[in-house]
């Protein structure tokens, strides 16, 4: 099948195998390198047919013979020269560990021989095979093409991980009507909630329409709870109860994997509420599994509704559902428009007029199928000549029938545009279940272990393989899925073209031809039941995923597969255990391990020297690793915790590894910084703790941080109190120079008295983020002239008493011009900062911190920019002015702390039409005693208003209108008598307050009699001793739903004319002659509403004579049911009953 369309891409990795610097390791080998020489020339000569052989396999059964014929060649030839490399390296490193044994040497000599021979004699077999199959070539005809086809391979848009319905056309009546159904309170059976099916072929927008659908603003409104879940072919009543409680952000950790807990969770996370759940791409056609399942969704509420896309009517029937909404084809306008939107930049073809003729003709061949549009218009994307898509539209594949998996020839035609090396990883993907959620990162390591990717020139490995996937994202191969990505849509496609090189080994299927399989994956959900008598059968196996294995009979199972696999190159076990055998799968180079209980490591593991992915992630129970771990030179990732790394021995051992988060040095021999000399390919972020070990800068400068030029964060850590020479450390610091790319910086707890000299522009111009924490350094580098620096956080320089010119730079790249984020925090002796008022400092900064900064009384201008400006703890006097008043202030957050030296707020940037100003809290400036001129006014677009602790701010004459803008929505006043008092008298004026809170204000007597605005959802009045009443108006306020009463003593009771009819909670605590009036069950309302008293009594004891302090608390619930307007005597009493929604709080 088409499966022999990557035939191409190994065949290019072979080469690459064959290459004159490989050949000529054999030049020694007599008779073998001229037969490995003869292997490279015969497939040359064959590669020039392939894309002929290619065209002609889909329509000629013996053209995919001979492709599968020479596939296995080449498959055998691969193995053979991995086998003598993987020898090759074992007796390398043999001699290297036991350099003066005679036995050693001896041995390595006689096995050479035997391998030498074994080689000669299997080259002799594949160059007979290869001869063969050359005649062949001739007897069926295909012809050499010399120009190589041109692949499409550039840059695409990326994909978004939401739907995005700028790209869904046609759909709209579908949408309307389907959001009609859901709300329906039609269809409803005993069990509360009611089953839609929405049935369609594959490819049609089943999965799309309910995206749009479960997004609607009406949807979101009408039900409590919204869950999603991906079913796929196999209904796994656990596994979906489990998916179910996840989806439905059940906020509880889920521990038990046993199906009556499961369904019990989720019967409780449901219970009462309203919910629409979307089972999407469902399979299922057994009814008792079915009802498994849905014994935990009874307890829902009444209203809720199950919605079940598939393929299948039957389904919807089983599941006891309603008719099912099929959904039909797009128009071909629609198929068109789908097209358009993927295949032009913007979905805009005005420029390419020629082509839109050519593309409906193309759509007329889509039938409908959304699916099918969207992939081929990627196909087209960019490709802007006529005649490509005349040769799109003459294809002979659109004459092929639908295989039985209803593959259209469109979703194929996708694929045979793809390059080769793409189609090899697209297929490997069809190994995994259609459910799988793949991660990229994982998937890229796995193609490279596979070999599927071709090095580029200054490119790694992994960058290229990353560059792999976005290209098969963007083609829709893939779809993102949360964080990570799914091939729902693809899988069938996947499956078709790979069926004879990878597959699922299942239960019951007998499979054929299992010595031909290279890849396979195990979903079994139990291994006892299983029968493994043909999975010993798979011995060329190259890739083995198992997924879903319980560990009963696992581990004895892989034990006799190790002595199998001996071309195995990828094994993922995650959440298995392991075997010595491990040791014999040489040729293994990648090993998931993640997520075990695994204590420790096989030794025999040391013995894969080919090993260059190894995954420990979340092995919480393994304690170290063998010590010959850092025999294994080629590995380029060891994910494990730090604290397992930081217990390698030696471990610059491992000159390919490219991640390495934590490095500890410490003095032992094995341990210290010169182990990183050498680790040139670490990349991404680097923390090296513990530098006060590092005796001398020349230790330093052996670490070679200057050469790893793929490093973008480096943290250098001195251990607190450091105590080593002052002089020494200075040199360390000096020798640690990073390579030139690197973006961000941190250094903590350095003890010298001055920083590096390359903490400069012209060694580090790319930096962007710099840390400096808890130094003694007594002045700050140059750090406003890198050019690129965003973020600068300062942090316990204690040391530092000024700033200057020292710190901004000089020449024309100073004053941090880049600069977006500024923070100096407990720099407890910084008293100036000197700067020309000339200067234009900080032109692109929009957030400023000063924290802990007792001393410093005068911040430098800064500009307009400016949107958060946080003040804690500091000896400012004023606020910092603008740098110009030519445009308004972009301030919109001011959050002012604990500044006792601030008196006004009339000067500095307040008072440079702060229009923008959104949050303004003020907090602890018990020396603030003014605002701006007309208070709060000119701040238009404010929002929040917090003001705490300023008991001297006020005594204005009050405004007409109030001094408080009309946007305001949030206002807390507390310990601020003299401003409140004046506040409350503009209230009215607000007519978009939401929240209004007012506490410790005991010179507030009463509320202005114009009342308060009918707008607040939450009103709370606290701790105001001489408040005599509550507003008179309280009833008038329709859309208030907390009101929060507590320590007014003054309030005799609630007001004569009642709440609110949509309040919700009424909280009243430490209020005693409301809780009296209320005991007396005074008449307060004129209607009927059931409300719940909880009354909570606390009782603290004495403290005893041996000073023992014991707390007794006596808690009484009592709910009473209470019909306004009777007496305490007539109501209900209820101990220990449920609180209702709507509930009275009262405390003594």
């Amino acid at each position: 099948m088409a499966a022999e369309a990557i035939l191409g891409a190994f065949m290019q990795t072979l080469f690459q195998k064959l290459s004159e610097a490989t050949l000529d390791h054999f030049k020694s080998w007599r008779g073998i390198h001229g037969k490995l020489e003869r292997l490279s020339h015969t497939l040359s000569q064959l590669q020039a047919f392939l894309d002929d052989a290619e065209a002609k396999q889909l329509t000629d059964a013996s053209v995919r013979g001979w492709l599968a014929k020479l596939k296995d060649i080449a498959y055998d030839l691969d193995d053979l020269m991995d086998s003598y490399s993987a020898k090759s390296m074992y007796m390398k490193q043999r001699q290297a560990i036991f350099p003066t044994k005679a036995s050693v040497r001896s041995s390595s000599f006689l096995s050479r021989n035997l391998h030498q021979h074994r080689i000669k004699h299997k080259s002799n077999i594949i160059l007979e095979r290869l001869d063969n199959i050359a005649k062949e070539r001739d007897t069926i005809g295909l012809q050499m093409i010399c120009e190589m086809r041109r692949y499409d391979t550039s840059e695409r848009p990326q994909s978004s991980s939401l739907v995005d319905s700028s790209t869904v056309f046609g759909r709209e009546r579908d949408t309307e009507e389907m959001v009609r159904l859901v709300l329906s309170e039609n269809g409803h059976n005993s069990c509360n909630f009611c089953v839609i099916p929405v049935v369609g072929m594959g490819g049609l927008g089943k999965t799309t329409l309910m995206q749009m659908v479960y997004h609607d603003d009406r949807i979101r409104e009408h039900f409590d709870l919204r869950i999603w879940v991906y079913v796929s072919e196999s209904f796994d009543e656990r596994k979906l109860t489990q998916e179910t409680l996840e989806a439905a952000d059940y906020d509880q950790s889920i521990a038990s994997t046993n199906m009556n807990m499961l369904q019990e969770t989720l019967s409780r996370a449901l219970r009462g509420k309203r919910y629409l759940l979307v089972l999407d791409d469902v399979w299922n056609e057994d009814h008792d599994k079915w009802l498994s399942y849905r014994a935990a969704l009874i307890s829902g509420g009444l209203g809720s509704k199950i919605v079940v896309t598939s393929r299948n009517e039957n389904v919807g029937r089983i599941m006891g559902g309603i008719e099912p909404y099929k959904l039909q084809k797009l128009s071909d306008e629609d198929s068109w428009s789908v097209l358009r939107s993927h295949a032009f930049r913007d979905g805009d073809c005005s420029a390419h007029p020629e082509l839109e003729a050519i593309g409906r003709e193309i759509v007329k061949k889509l039938k409908g199928l959304p699916l099918a549009s969207k992939a081929l218009g990627s196909l087209l994307f960019c490709k802007a000549d006529e005649e490509e898509w005349k040769d799109i539209l003459r294809n002979d594949i659109w004459e092929l029938p639908a295989d039985k998996n209803n593959i259209l020839p469109a979703l194929r035609l996708s694929y045979n545009h793809l390059p080769p090396h793409l189609k090899q990883c697209f297929a490997f993907c069809s190994v995994y279940p259609k459910d799988y959620v793949f991660r990229r990162e994982k998937l890229v390591k796995i193609w490279l272990a596979l070999g599927f990717i071709r090095q580029a020139r200054k490119k790694r490995l992994e960058d290229t393989g990353t560059t792999y996937f976005s290209e098969l994202l963007s083609r829709s191969f893939f779809q993102p899925y949360e964080k990570n990505y799914v091939m729902h849509a693809m899988h069938d496609l996947a499956r078709s073209i790979s069926m004879e090189d990878w597959d699922q080994f299942e239960y019951g299927r007998r499979h054929q031809n299992v010595i031909k399989i290279r890849h396979l994956s195990f979903p079994c959900k139990d291994v006892r039941c299983m029968h493994f008598d043909q999975l010993y059968g798979f011995t060329k196996l190259r890739a083995l995923t198992i997924v879903h294995a319980y560990k009963s009979r696992m581990s004895q199972l892989l034990h006799g597969l190790f002595m199998k696999l001996q071309f195995l190159r990828v094994l993922d076990m995650h959440g298995r255990g392991l075997k010595e055998t491990i040791g014999n799968l040489k040729q293994l180079r990648f090993l998931d391990l993640s997520s075990t209980e695994i204590k420790m490591l096989p030794a025999s593991i040391v013995k894969l020297y080919n090993m260059q992915i190894l995954k420990l992630s979340d092995c919480n129970s393994l304690r170290e690793v063998p010590q010959g771990i850092t025999r294994l030179i080629n590995l380029r990732h060891l994910e494990a915790s730090t604290k397992l790394l930081s217990r390698i021995h030696g471990i610059g051992s491992l000159v390919c590894l490219q991640e390495l988060e934590e490095f500890v040095v410490c003095k032992r021999l094995g341990y210290n910084i010169t182990e990183l000399n050498n680790m040139d390919e670490l990349q991404g972020q680097l923390s090296i703790r513990g530098l006060s070990n590092v005796p001398n800068g020349q230790d330093a400068i052996c670490a070679k941080l200057k050469t790893k030029e793929h490093l973008r964060i480096l943290h250098l850590i001195w251990d607190e109190n450091c105590e080593s020479n002052l002089s020494e450390q200075q040199e360390v610091l000096e020798g640690l120079q990073p390579h030139l790319n690197l973006k961000e910086l941190m250094i903590k707890g350095f003890p010298g008295v001055r920083f590096p000299s390359w903490l400069a522009t012209s060694f580090l111009p790319k930096l962007q983020t710099v840390h400096i924490c808890n130094c003694r350094c007594t002045a700050l580098p140059a750090l406003g002239q890198l050019p690129f620096l965003k973020y600068l956080d300062i942090a316990g320089a204690t040391e530092v008493t000024q700033l200057g010119s020292e710190f901004t730079g000089f020449g024309q790249t100073k004053g941090f011009q880049a600069l977006e984020e500024l923070l100096l925090e407990d720099m407890r002796n910084l008293s100036e900062w000197v700067f020309d008022v000339a200067d234009q400092l900080f032109p692109q900064l929009t957030e400023l911190g000063l924290i802990k900064c007792p001393l410093l009384k005068r911040l430098p201008l800064i500009p307009s920019t400016l949107r958060t400006l946080r003040i804690h703890e500091s000896g400012l006097e004023s606020l910092p002015e603008l740098q110009s008043d030519a445009c308004p202030s972009s301030l919109t957050s001011l959050y002012i702390n604990d500044c006792p030296n601030l008196t006004s707020l009339r000067v500095g940037l307040l008072a440079h039409r702060a229009i923008n100003l959104k949050n303004l809290t003020i907090a602890h400036c018990e020396g603030l005693v003014s605002l701006p001129e007309e208070c709060f006014r000119p701040f238009i677009s404010l929002r929040s208003l917090h003001i705490y602790e300023c008991p001297y701010l006020g005594s204005w004459t009050a405004l007409e209108g109030g001094l408080l803008p009309t946007s305001i929505e949030d206002i807390h006043l507390n310990s601020c008598s003299p401003l409140a008092i004046v506040l409350l008298n503009g209230l009215r004026y607000l007519p978009h307050l939401r929240h209004f809170e007012i506490s410790d204000c005991p010179d507030i007597n009463s509320f202005p009699v114009e009342g308060l605005p009918r707008t607040p959802q939450f009103l709370e009045i606290s701790c105001c001793d001489d408040l005599q009443c509550l507003p008179p108006d309280l009833h008038t306020i329709s859309s208030l739903e907390t009101l929060l009463i507590s320590n007014c003593h003054g309030v005799e009771s609630l007001p004569e004319e009642g709440l609110p009819m949509g309040l919700k909670e009424l909280y009243i605590k430490q209020c005693p002659l409301i809780k009296q009036q209320c005991q007396e069950a005074a008449p307060c309302h004129r209607r009927h509403r059931r409300v719940a008293v909880v009354i909570v009594a606390a009782v603290v004891a004495a403290v005893v004579a041996v000073a023992i302090i014991v707390v007794i608390a006596v808690v009484v619930v009592a709910v009473v049911d209470i019909t306004y307007g009777l007496t305490a005597e007539e109501a209900k009493l209820e101990i220990g009953g449920e609180v209702a929604t709507s509930h009275v709080k009262l405390a003594s």
